[in-house]
């Protein structure tokens, strides 16, 4: 992830939050987008954007906690990529990451709106826990989930 992609993954996520009929506020509610690799990195995490250039088609970033825990954030799939094993590859990236980093337990939370990633999270041994209000702009839900690694 370069500076340069900033805009590029604004447009995806701005796409995908469309899609489910809210409003990216990268300011107020997604700060970490304006800048990923100062979010992400310290510490050892990542965010990885697809292809490494032209148009941004699919992201995922993992954050490495203190105390060993991982956390997937920020899967998000062009809408016209779908279906073709893009999730899938991203999420493992993060979880290879992960398990590189020492980690052994990773979790996520998802809008309550994004059923297809829910599946695919249950497909690669996520195990759903939890249920939280966001206090974001578009009024939020979130599930849990986690899994070892």
């Amino acid at each position: 992830m370069r500076e340069s992609d900033v805009p590029g993954l604004l447009r995806l996520v701005g796409t995908v939050f469309a899609e489910f009929g809210c409003v990216l506020r990268a300011e107020l509610d997604e700060p970490h987008l304006l800048d990923p690799g100062r979010f992400f990195r310290p510490g050892g995490g990542e965010f990885w954007v697809t292809p490494p250039f032209g148009p941004i088609l699919g992201t995922v970033a993992v954050k490495l906690h203190r105390g060993g825990a991982a956390e997937l954030k920020c899967l998000y799939v062009h809408p016209g990529c779908r279906g073709a094993g893009w999730g899938r590859a991203l999420t493992e990236l993060a979880l290879a990451h992960a398990r590189r980093a020492g980690r052994r337990r990773i979790v996520l939370w998802s809008d309550t709106r994004f059923l297809a990633a829910h599946a695919l999270y249950r497909r690669l041994g996520f195990e759903q826990a939890g249920l939280r209000p966001l206090h974001d702009s578009n009024r939020s839900w979130e599930y849990g989930f986690s899994r070892r690694l």
